[in-house]
């Protein structure tokens, strides 16, 4: 009663029809015929899914190229200072703090990132990073003096901030299900730590440099091994140029679908209409397509999200973390060196980066062992709360058992392996927290067209990384007017209240946002489907 009934009198003629049942007699038409269409399926899916690997690899050399230059604009520090040779230089040791300030003052910019990589694309959003990596990596070669370090560095972190922004878009893009998202993001430590290993092949290329008799190497100390970086990451760009695919959802154009060419036997078949100007009448289904095209749904702007309670929670966790985290890593040449009944770590600094790499490995590897069972049998949320407990508990446990430690009964040997055991302990429970966030940014994000801009508002957070640099600053400061036991012990403190008023924060963390109270209903688009098997013949809306 909804369509109109025509005949349609089929294009085919009968001669061709006699040609055709003649051609499925011959034995080469019967070979053809006699192919498993099952098999035809299966090559399709594993070409799909090597696709799919191939993208998913593109994606892990975003953050691995990210990684690669952070590292390697790190290392030029010992190039601006020459002189540091160690924890003891407290110069060297600041003048990193105020270098990692302006990368994670520059990496807030992410919030530009995200909102451009719903817009204008992913890919288009990670080449432009990768280019501008390329270039900072040879600028910061020709950097001589600390204003100029300081820029690029800032430079460095809003350029860096498009393609890690780009490349967590990419990977909420690719991946279904919590479990393959969890295996996917857990991978992402592993990747920092290799990208890690480019100042000592950054350190590597400089010494060898130097046995050369090169003016500009002999102007520019450091421009050989960020030469080495751009060499590097121009190559990882020019990978992605030609194999990354864009993850963005594109939706299809419907002039493009209605001058599509349709089979006319199959059109007459189901009950369709010939495309024809002159042709009045409409079938159901013809109806039905006309009215699909709604709207193309709103997309979140960052206004939206930061008045999002869910959002902010969530943002005031990862600060929380952000924070506390970042200043143990800043203040650990600080306090390494330092002997444990002064409230240090009582390592030899000779041994500090050694240990920092081994550490850093071992730490991957359980994150990325471990986070996806645990997720997987404990649950998302309930972990992340369990293990922002762990925190304070943590910075109160280290210098009480570094002064149990350093009595006279224990070994020194003791004392450091302890010291080691704890920076193990943080960097595990700080890198699986971080992939903790991730997934749940990532699962906070409704649809894909606001993927990348509720992934930038997450970069605020990096303003608080940045301001870690203040308590640095101010322990170097009264490290001269007071005793060594009590800076420190003013440290670790601090840390642990840091610690636990994230952990409150968590208490009201939710795993997924709330429509009406986080997402406004108005960017929700409803559809409407026909019910044929109703009686009532209604029309429902989702």
């Amino acid at each position: 009663m909804f369509g109109f009934h025509k005949r349609h009198r089929s294009l085919i003629s009968i001669k061709e029809l006699e040609k055709e049942d003649q051609l499925e007699r011959l034995p080469g038409h019967q070979v053809e015929i006699d192919v498993d269409p099952f098999d035809e399926e299966d090559a399709v899916v594993s070409k799909d899914t090597a696709r799919r690997t191939r993208n998913l690899t593109m994606i892990y050399l975003l953050f691995l190229a990210e990684a690669i230059m952070a590292s390697s604009l790190s290392a030029q520090v010992a190039v601006l200072a020459p002189t540091a040779t160690g924890c003891f230089n407290m110069d060297a040791s600041f003048l990193r703090s105020i270098s990692q300030c302006a990368y994670f003052t520059g990496s807030s910019a992410g919030v530009f990132w995200g909102w451009s990589a719903d817009r204008l694309g992913r890919r288009t959003v990670a080449l432009v990073g990768l280019v501008g990596m390329a270039v900072c990596c040879v600028s910061m070669g020709f950097a001589r003096g600390f204003v100029a370090f300081a820029i690029l560095r800032f430079t460095a972190g809003m350029i860096g901030s498009a393609v890690t922004v780009a490349g967590m878009a990419m990977l909420a893009d690719v991946t279904q299900g919590s479990k393959v998202r969890a295996q996917v993001v857990a991978r992402l430590p592993m990747i920092a730590f290799c990208g890690s290993l480019g100042p000592l092949a950054a350190n590597s290329i400089r010494h060898l440099s130097e046995r050369q008799v090169f003016e500009v190497l002999e102007k520019y100390p450091g421009l050989s091994g960020q030469l080495a970086c751009a060499s590097l990451v121009g190559m990882i760009a020019l990978a992605e140029a030609l194999l990354l695919e864009e993850t963005l959802p594109t939706e299809p154009s419907r002039t493009s679908l209605q001058g599509e060419s349709r089979d006319c036997e199959k059109a007459a078949f189901l009950g369709q209409s010939l495309p024809n100007d002159s042709d009045e009448t409409l079938t159901l289904m013809e109806v039905l397509n006309a009215k699909a095209a709604t709207p193309l749904p709103s997309r979140l702007t960052t206004s939206q999200l930061l008045t999002a309670p869910s959002v902010l929670v969530l943002l005031a966790s990862y600060a929380m973390l952000s924070l506390h985290s970042t200043t143990f890593d800043i203040l650990l040449p600080h306090i390494s060196h330092t002997k444990s009944h002064d409230g240090g770590l009582g390592l030899p600094c000779s041994w500090l980066s050694t240990i920092e790499l081994v550490i850093a490995f071992c730490a991957a590897a359980r994150i990325f062992k471990l986070v996806p069972r645990v997720i997987e049998r404990v649950g998302l949320l309930k972990m992340y709360r369990r293990m922002s407990w762990a925190f304070p508990i943590l910075y109160t446990a280290i210098p009480l058992a570094g002064l149990a430690a350093s009595s006279d009964r224990v070994a020194p040997a003791v004392a450091a392996v302890v010291s080691v055991l704890a920076m193990l302990v943080k960097a595990t429970l700080a890198g699986a927290a971080q992939v903790l966030i991730l997934l749940l940014i990532l699962s906070a994000a409704p649809d894909a067209e606001s993927t990348g801009t509720t992934i930038g508002v997450l970069s605020i957070a990096e303003l608080f990384k940045a301001s870690a640099v203040g308590v640095s600053g101010i322990s170097y400061y009264l490290s001269s007017a007071y005793s060594m036991q009590v800076v420190n012990g003013s440290l670790w403190a601090a840390l642990a209240v840091t610690a636990l008023a994230g952990a409150m924060v968590t208490r009201k963390l939710r795993e997924t946002p709330r429509v009406g109270t986080d997402i406004p209903e108005a960017c929700l688009v409803w559809q409407g489907m026909f019910d044929s098997e109703s009686e009532g013949e209604d029309e429902r809306s989702f």
